[in-house]
């Protein structure tokens, strides 16, 4: 017979205390409580968007981005990101840190070009809550497209790092 040993937890104390919840009804009302934000998150999303495509597809100099219009991307893309991964939209979230990677790399290597940028940010709105209906082989179209153009300008993706330890002396080495 194996005798298991369930470590004491400030979870599990809380849990037995009269007048406590179960671990499954805890999870449960956290899992109602994140559903319930869902349409402010998708609100924000678009916002975060708007804002990524008004920077893009205004009139640039030589087809080009300032750094801080690139470092407003960044940020914005990031919120996109935290939000996707939160609410499980897993193809806006490949897209959108296909943007960062993009991004990132082209600020690293100083390079301010809008062309590239526009391509992700199509692919990033594509791929939006509430768009267009997109089938899993359009998608993987999409997703090719991407890997090619960051492949182009030879930068990898960030969110293959393997090690998250490692994370953020790769992104300091990328591009």
């Amino acid at each position: 017979m194996k005798m298991v040993h369930f470590p004491t937890t400030r979870f599990s104390e809380l849990a037995a205390r009269a007048g406590g919840v179960t671990g499954t009804a805890a999870v449960e009302g956290a899992l109602k409580n994140l559903e319930s934000s869902r349409a402010e998150s998708d609100s924000v999303i678009a916002k975060a968007i708007a804002t990524i495509e008004a920077i893009v597809y205004a009139p640039h100099v030589n087809n080009c981005l300032t750094e801080e219009e690139m470092c407003a991307i960044l940020r914005h893309a990031d919120q996109i990101v935290t939000l996707a991964g939160t609410f499980c939209y897993d193809r806006l979230d490949m897209a959108t840190r296909s943007l960062c990677d993009l991004t990132d790399g082209l600020l690293r290597a100083k390079l301010f070009y809008a062309a590239p940028v526009v391509v992700l940010v199509k692919a990033v709105r594509l791929m939006a809550p509430g768009g267009a209906e997109v089938s899993q082989e359009e998608a993987d179209k999409v997703f090719a497209g991407l890997e090619k153009v960051l492949s182009h300008f030879q930068f990898s993706s960030l969110s293959s790092v393997p090690d998250c330890q490692n994370a953020e002396d790769t992104k300091l080495d990328a591009g």
